[in-house]
């Protein structure tokens, strides 16, 4: 077989134990002590961020914490790394750009994380994430990649 290109079939090795019920999902773990995440993404495909209020989530029961890029900052976590690499055709390095684990100051997609609750369970973490307060001020974006140019 050639090298991955595109249009080349790729095989599955997971598919036959998951779609049979033999596989294993990290929801299927209960460990000691276990707490859960919810992530809160920003509805907006480009925007500055404001303030924002995660005081009404860190006051309810069972939530442990919730972190902003602020914290993650703080805590020196860095920016998610880039597992697999791919070369150019030419066999130039592609271009990584950083990857923060949360947005600081602007967001760049529908969907970009902007902070994390963390609780004891799932449904006080989404319960928390709900009660985050995130002022965005809306910016142009993109919608579509047609040229609308006559």
């Amino acid at each position: 077989m050639q090298k991955f290109g595109i249009g080349q079939p790729v095989s599955r090795k997971e598919d036959p134990r998951l779609v049979t019920g033999r596989g294993r999902y990290t929801d299927d773990i209960t460990l000691e002590h276990q707490v859960r995440m919810h992530v809160v993404r920003s509805p907006y495909a480009h925007a500055e961020l404001g303030a924002i209020d995660n005081a009404a989530a860190q006051s309810l029961p069972g939530v442990l914490a919730v972190l902003t890029a602020a914290d993650v900052i703080a805590d020196g976590l860095g920016n998610l790394p880039c597992i697999y690499r791919v070369d150019n055709l030419d066999g130039s390095q592609n271009a990584y750009p950083p990857r923060p684990l949360l947005a600081k100051g602007r967001v760049r997609y529908v969907g970009e994380p902007v902070a994390i609750v963390i609780a004891e369970t799932v449904e006080a973490a989404r319960a928390g994430s709900d009660l985050v307060e995130i002022e965005y001020e809306s910016l142009p974006c993109t919608i579509n990649t047609t040229s609308t140019a006559d």
